[in-house]
């Protein structure tokens, strides 16, 4: 082999090799970015414990894109990440984001898939959940024991005190524990009595079928009740009409009672002044010397019109036959005239009707 076949030989090696070896990178250096169009997102964190450029992003698990850089926010006091995400993995609107830590301290930023028909625009700042840390729960957690244990502990302490107390109790037998023990027998007995007479009572078919009875009529006493409630409202509604129309009628009354009132009083002052007058005439009367006490008290004067009364009725039985003469005497000059004139002195008449 000549010196010129193994020079061009070793640079076939160089060759073959230098494109294997930027296959290689391209393969694992994840250099796509070179000919893949991107956008840029902005996530804002209050605390960002283990974001730097180049982590990683992902949507539901998978890698679409990375962190280009970081810097604080000076307004708000966290700290800014700005996202390039791959073309090709569109965010909806409503994608969430949130800082994912793993145990051993690498971070991952993580969108959610969404649900928002509308698609999110470059260059859009989001508020992101940061993660917890690990070891700050585990810290947190420890704590929690920590204060679980010592209220545990005088939970125990107190619980030592309680046994303590009833073994002293039932030691010493404090508090007549053996009368309570044998009242509350007597209580569990009494009780046990008081069932079985309810069960008994209960159990009788009789009652039972009067308890039935009872039962299926009470819808038909609330029915009634319910119609008696609304009968008594109903009386009361016209009651309440009734006291409006009584309030309509004294209304006026009310109005016109000064003049009422007024006219009352007049009318009861000329009534007193009549029973006035009538008390004086009452006096008049009523005095010794006075016409009506006389005539009440003397004898004489009832006799004397006794008489007259006697005398006026014996006239008047002699003047009935004079009346009756004068009558005839009427209907005769109103039957023939001309008998009071001369000619009736000359003629002859029977004076019969």
């Amino acid at each position: 082999m000549s010196d010129q076949q193994l020079a061009f030989r070793v640079g076939l090696f160089v060759l073959v090799s230098a494109g294997i070896a930027a296959g290689l990178a391209f393969r694992f250096g994840e250099l796509d970015f070179l000919w893949e169009k991107d956008y840029e997102v902005a996530v804002f964190f209050t605390t960002a414990p283990g974001v730097a450029p180049g982590i990683p992003v992902r949507k539901a698990g998978v890698r679409i894109g990375k962190v280009e850089k970081i810097f604080f926010d000076d307004e708000r006091g966290g700290v800014t990440a700005i996202t390039r995400i791959n073309q090709k993995y569109p965010l909806r609107k409503d994608t969430e984001v949130r800082l994912v830590r793993g145990l051993l301290g690498d971070a991952t930023i993580e969108f959610t898939a969404g649900s928002a028909r509308e698609m999110l625009r470059a260059g859009t700042k989001l508020e992101g959940v940061s993660a917890a840390d690990p070891m700050e729960i585990v810290a947190r957690m420890e704590q929690r024991v920590g204060e679980t244990l010592t209220a545990f502990q005088a939970t125990s302490q107190e619980w030592q005190k309680v046994a303590k107390n009833v073994n002293g109790l039932v030691e010493t037998n404090r508090g007549n524990l053996d009368v309570v023990v044998a009242r509350a027998a007597e209580s569990l007995h009494q009780f046990t009595q008081t069932m079985q007479s309810a069960n008994r009572v209960l159990g009788d078919p009789q009652n039972e079928k009067n308890l039935k009875a009872t039962l299926a009529a009470l819808p038909a006493m609330v029915e009634d009740t319910r119609q008696t409630i609304a009968a008594v409202r109903s009386a009361v509604t016209q009651v309440d009409d009734n006291l409006a129309n009584l309030k309509n009628v004294t209304g006026p009354l009310a109005q016109r009672s000064n003049s009422v009132v007024t006219k009352l009083d007049n009318s009861l002052g000329h009534l007193e002044m009549l029973l006035a007058e009538l008390n004086q005439f009452a006096r008049e009367t009523t005095k010794a010397d006075g016409t009506l006490a006389m005539f009440a008290q003397d004898p004489a004067l009832y006799r004397n019109l006794n008489a007259s009364a006697l005398a006026l009725e014996q006239i008047l039985k002699n003047l009935d036959p004079a009346v009756r003469d004068l009558k005839i005497f009427s209907d005769k000059v109103a039957r023939h005239p001309e008998l009071i004139g001369v000619g009736g002195a000359f003629k002859t008449s029977s004076g019969l009707k």
